[in-house]
Order: C-alpha cells, then structure tokens, then sequence
C-alpha cells in the first residue's frame, strides 16, 4: 500500500482501521488468513420508504442469471439457486443491479473451509453486491428489508440476520455502518482462519463459540 492509498484511507476511514489495514495487507502476503467480525442485526422496529426507481424482489435462478446488468453478469450462483437460498434483487427495469443471498445452511468461504452457524436463530446474508453505477443509493437495505417480510410469509418465523466481514475490508464496513443506521446491528466476536504450513487452523472468540457461530472445515 503506496503512501498516498494510506493517506486516502487515513481520510475516509480514521488512523487507527487504515494503519490495521496496511499491516494486515502485508502479513496476507506472507500466509493466507482471514480475520473477521461477525455481526447481526438487531430486533429493533424498521422503516424507511423504498429507494425511487428501483424494485425489489425476491427472485429464482432464470430471472437472476438471465436479467443481471452488464456489471454483473460475470457471476454464477447455480448452486445456490439449486440448494435452496433465497435471493434478494435490485432490479431497474428489467436488469438485476443488485443482489443478496440468504441461507440458513453452512456456506463454503473456500476450498476445505465454511462458516456455520444455528439456523434457529440466524439466517446468514452472504454474496450481497451492488453494481459500481447504483452504489450510493442503500439498495441493499431495501434487499434485507423485503427478504426478512418474504421469511415472514413463507415461514412465520423471524430470525435475526448474520454476516461477517474482513476486518481489512474497511469499504464493506463502512457500508454495513450506513446500512445499518436504521436498524442498528450488534457485534458477536470474531472469527478466523490461518494457514499454518499448509493446514488451517481456525479461531473463534468466545462469545462466537457459545453462540455457535465460527469457520469450520468442510470436505469441498
């Protein structure tokens, strides 16, 4: 990270999140690992009107895959469709610019790895992306909001929403913070995986392990 990235951090993001960031960029390059706060939100009432122009869907694989805008149409996410998440979308006209998944099953984060958690109590938001042209808009509070009423229909029941996010991900925080203004969300603790000599050794904190929420291993 070149000085001027750190200084255009340092502005948009604070010393103390840009200066974890550069030395976490640097230490990726000697081992692989991921370290990651796990956060849901909370049970507080919502609302906000819908964002001007833009619908919001719950939809299935053909209208997902056929109907992404040009900025995202290089992403395939067959194999959700076929076990059963749901997938929220941003749609303008006719073209998907926006999309989250939910799943209440444990979801590969890589090869050998996955991130579980109790499907009583969560449902885990994972692959949440808007296109470059439609950022800004908070379309992704309109996804959570028509997923939650659409697991209210279908289910009855209501449970909280999970995630977790790179510490060094500063962006993806960032958004989640001004996402979440409206609905505030809560911190579990952390998570993390660290390749050791070729093996993964994986880390919860405490308060992730009694709450069962943590990285495990997975055979693909």
């Amino acid at each position: 990270m070149g000085i001027e990235t750190f200084r255009l951090n340092v502005s948009r993001h604070g010393f103390g999140r840009s200066l974890t960031r550069s030395v976490l960029t640097r230490a990726v390059k000697l081992t692989e690992f991921e370290i990651c706060r796990v956060e849901f939100n909370s049970d507080a009432p919502y609302s906000w009107p819908d964002v001007d122009g833009y619908e919001t869907q719950i939809v299935n694989d053909a209208e997902f895959h056929q109907h992404l805008c040009k900025e995202l149409n290089h992403v395939d996410y067959r194999w959700a469709f076929e076990r059963g998440d749901t997938c929220s979308a941003s749609l303008l006209g006719d073209e998907v610019v926006g999309y989250t998944f939910y799943s209440a099953l444990p979801t590969r984060v890589r090869h050998g790895i996955a991130f579980t958690f109790p499907p009583e109590q969560y449902v885990y938001a994972f692959a949440s992306a808007t296109a470059p042209s439609h950022r800004g808009k908070r379309l992704d509070r309109d996804r959570w909001k028509v997923a939650r009423r659409h697991r209210n229909a279908a289910t009855g029941r209501d449970p909280r929403t999970i995630w977790y996010v790179n510490i060094a991900n500063l962006e993806s925080r960032a958004s989640a913070r001004a996402v979440n203004v409206t609905t505030p969300d809560e911190f579990i603790g952390h998570i993390a995986y660290f390749n050791v000599a070729g093996q993964y050794r994986l880390f919860a904190s405490a308060r992730c392990e009694r709450a069962g929420v943590r990285f495990i291993r997975a055979s693909s």
